[in-house]
Order: C-alpha cells, then sequence, then structure tokens
C-alpha cells in the first residue's frame, strides 16, 4: 500500500518516516514551505531523539505542499493536523475541515476505496456528528461503502515519539467498517517492532477512550502529587517510598505514581479541560478530573513557595540554580510547562541576586543568565532546584561534588 500523512508536525513527520522506514512509498504534505523545504535537504525541523537518523535513511518518501500528488498516489491518507482548543475547552476541527476541502475533489475523482485516516486528537462525537458528513459532502461519497474512515489517535510522548510510535501499548482503531480497520490494522502490524493490543471498536468509542487515557494518566498524576503534599510536613513520611510501593501492585501499575512537579506540555492539560466539556455536553460533572486540575495548580503553588522560603531563609544576595525548564525531558517545549512558571515567578523575586538556568534544549529568558552546562549553572549557587527530571539532573551525587559546601538542594523528583 502507498500512504500519505497530511501534517508534518512533531508527530506527522515522525509518523511518515516510520512508514516509509517500514517499506511503505509515503508522501508526505504540510503547506509551510520552509518546513518542506528542510526535510528536502535532509534537515531536521526540529528537535526529536531518532529523528534526523530516520530522515537520512528514509526510502520512498516524497513531501510536498501539494495534496493532489499524494492522495492519488495513496492507499491510506493520514491527517495529523492541530485541533486547537476552543475557549469553552472543546477541540476545533477546523483545520481537518480544511483538509477535507482539499482532498475532497481529489478523492471524487478517484475509482478505488481509499481509507482516511484521522489520528488528530477529537471530540467524542466528532466524527459522526461533523467530520463524516463533511467528508461525505465534500468526496461525494459514502463512508463505509466507497471511502473509508478511521479515527486512529496516538498514544506517544514528545521526547519518545518515534520510540512509543513503534513500541505501542496500544494501537486504537475507531473504525467506520470491518474494511476500513483490517487496512489500519494491516499497516501497524508492518510497522510496530513489538506486538501491541490492537483495539477495534466504533468510532465513538475510540475517541473516548483516547481522551480517557490521557486523563487518567494525569489521575495518577495528580494523585501522587497530592500524597507528596500531605506527607511533605509528616516526619519520616516519603512520597517517594510510598509511590512506589504503591505501583508495585498490579492494578495500578508503576508509571504516572511518582511524585514530582504536575503535568504541563502541550495533551495533557488540554484533554482534561476537553473531558469536562464532554461531560457537561451530557449534563455531568467530571468533578474527578476537575480535581486532578486544582491538584496540578497547587503543586506548581507549593513548589514556588518551597524555593522561595529557601531564598527567604538564606537571604540576602542569594543566587539560585534551576535545573531545567521543558515540561519533561528529552524536548524544547514549554506549554504549560510547570518549570517555566516557577524561573518567571522567581525572575521577580527581588531577594536573589542572580537567577541562573541550565536546560539542554530550551533557552528562553525572562530576565536569567542560561548557562551552558550542569556545573556552570550549580557550581557558586546556595539554592538549587532540580525542576526536569533528567537523568544527569535527578541524579545528585554525580553533581554534588560541584557545588559549595553549605547549598541547599531541592530535588522535586527525589
Amino acid at each position: 500500500m502507498n500512504l500519505s500523512v497530511i501534517g508534518l508536525g512533531k508527530l506527522g513527520l515522525c509518523t511518515a518516516l516510520c512508514f516509509a522506514n517500514a517499506g511503505f512509498k509515503v508522501w508526505g504534505v504540510d503547506l509551510n514551505i520552509n518546513l518542506i523545504e528542510k526535510i528536502k535537504k535532509g534537515i531536521s525541523p526540529f528537535y526529536e531523539p531518532e529523528l534526523e537518523d530516520f530522515l537520512k535513511k528514509a526510502k520512498n518518501f516524497f513531501v510536498s505542499s501539494d495534496h493532489k500528488e499524494a492522495v492519488k498516489n495513496s492507499d491510506v491518507v493520514f491527517i495529523i493536523v492541530p485541533t486547537p482548543s476552543k475557549q469553552d475547552g472543546s477541540f476545533s476541527n477546523d483545520f481537518i475541515l480544511k483538509v477535507f476541502d482539499e482532498i475532497g475533489p481529489i478523492l471524487k475523482s478517484l475509482n478505488r476505496f481509499v481509507v482516511i485516516d484521522v489520528v488528530s486528537t477529537v471530540m467524542p462525537g466528532a466524527g459522526e456528528s461533523e467530520l463524516i458528513p463533511y467528508l461525505e459532502k465534500v468526496s461525494e461519497k459514502k463512508v463505509g461503502k466507497n471511502l473509508g474512515y478511521v479515527y486512529n489517535p496516538e498514544f506517544i510522548a514528545i521526547g519518545s515519539v518515534i520510540r512509543d510510535f513503534l513500541n505501542p501499548d496500544i494501537v486504537l482503531i475507531g473504525e467506520s467498517d470491518k474494511r476500513s480497520g483490517d487496512i489500519i490494522e494491516s499497516i501497524y502490524k508492518k510497522v510496530c517492532r513489538n506486538n501491541p493490543y490492537i483495539a477495534r471498536t466504533y468510532i465513538i468509542n475510540a475517541e473516548i477512550a483516547k481522551l480517557s487515557i490521557n486523563c487518567f494518566c494525569t489521575m495518577k498524576i495528580s494523585f501522587a502529587n497530592y500524597l507528596s503534599q500531605l506527607l511533605d510536613e509528616i516526619p519520616g513520611a516519603s512520597a517517594k517510598e510510598v509511590t512506589s510501593i504503591i505501583g508495585k501492585d498490579s492494578r495500578i501499575g508503576t508509571k504516572y505514581i511518582s511524585p514530582g512537579l504536575g503535568f504541563g506540555g502541550p495533551c495533557f492539560p488540554r484533554d482534561n479541560q476537553a473531558f469536562i466539556r464532554f461531560a457537561k455536553r451530557y449534563n455531568k460533572e467530571a468533578k474527578l478530573q476537575e480535581a486532578v486540575i486544582e491538584i496540578n495548580r497547587t503543586q506548581l503553588n507549593m513548589a514556588i513557595e518551597k524555593i522561595s522560603k529557601e531564598i527567604k531563609r538564606k537571604n540576602p544576595d542569594v543566587i539560585v540554580a534551576l535545573l531545567g525548564l521543558a515540561y519533561k525531558p528529552y524536548t524544547y517545549l514549554t506549554e504549560e510547562s510547570q518549570q517555566l512558571e516557577i524561573a518567571k515567578n522567581l525572575a521577580k523575586n527581588k531577594n536573589i541576586k542572580l537567577l541562573k538556568v541550565y536546560d539542554p534544549l530550551v533557552k528562553e529568558n525572562y530576565g536569567w543568565i542560561n548557562c551552558n552546562s550542569l556545573e556552570e549553572c550549580v557550581k557558586d549557587a546556595d539554592i538549587i532546584a532540580v525542576l526536569t527530571p533528567y537523568p544527569e539532573f535527578v541524579n545528585v551525587e554525580k553533581w554534588k561534588n560541584f557545588i559549595k559546601p553549605n547549598a541547599k538542594i531541592i530535588n522535586f523528583w527525589s
């Protein structure tokens, strides 16, 4: 089969390259001309582990800003474009509908079955209520008869997109018909390096499952952070040890059940808001997700207060070092980053003589000094806060010999 991927952002480009490296002929389409030119030259347009290597060794991978050639040559069209959050927390389908406007007339001209695979996260019910009717209108074809439709969201994390894509726990396929589901399943069976569970279901179930999985992950994060808030003042109590024990229970599992800073990034915060909006559409309250969001807010405030107390105690002329600005390791993204918010808050603290920051991939600046190494950042600091859990940051013993004898270390991940 020949495939096309429309939208070559952080997920789209990695997806296209994974398909190409599995032996498929792949067309990548994006309207950003500068991005297209970089890819044609073999230059990664953004940082993501393994991306540069995959781009160099990719065969049968063609990029263009023209939808026509890609769709005409494709058996499956993967759509991976933004679905921005609206003011009420729900997701906008505008970019998906614009893609449908582009590909509809092309699909109309084809006398063969093509599957349209929407990877972008959408609201529950969007497929049946808006996307499929619009696709049928612009293509003049009937979904399930001479046109396929699949909702096929990914469960990847920025900083490990390629690894996660090739080794998923689950492949989620919300299918309009069995033929479409069979086609998508066969693609993933060829691409995945492991043997993931393939969940095939009706479209709305897949839409709900996507949001629910992310919301459940954040629930575990907030529960671990609530424990850290609760146990912080109890002598001998350790949230790290307690959550480690909890995670060994197979009903719970070790992932996302460790105290630290709150969740951030481009997915988790907005998916919680979208789930709350989804519940409101049916006159229900998503009280659990509201609590998850509130605990996440209080965790940020707790972290700022903890560092501020140490600054006040060591005042005057305090030098503060912060390790990490990104919301998680191995990414340059600071969207909804509690780490960045902590740094911004401390930049306003008049009791700080010097605020130093080191992040391997982020160089944003709101009034601090960006350092070029961990050693440079911590060596003369009075207070050092480990914000982003890079292994080399969290393993304090490896860099303790760089710091002043009386320096205070605040490791939010210990």
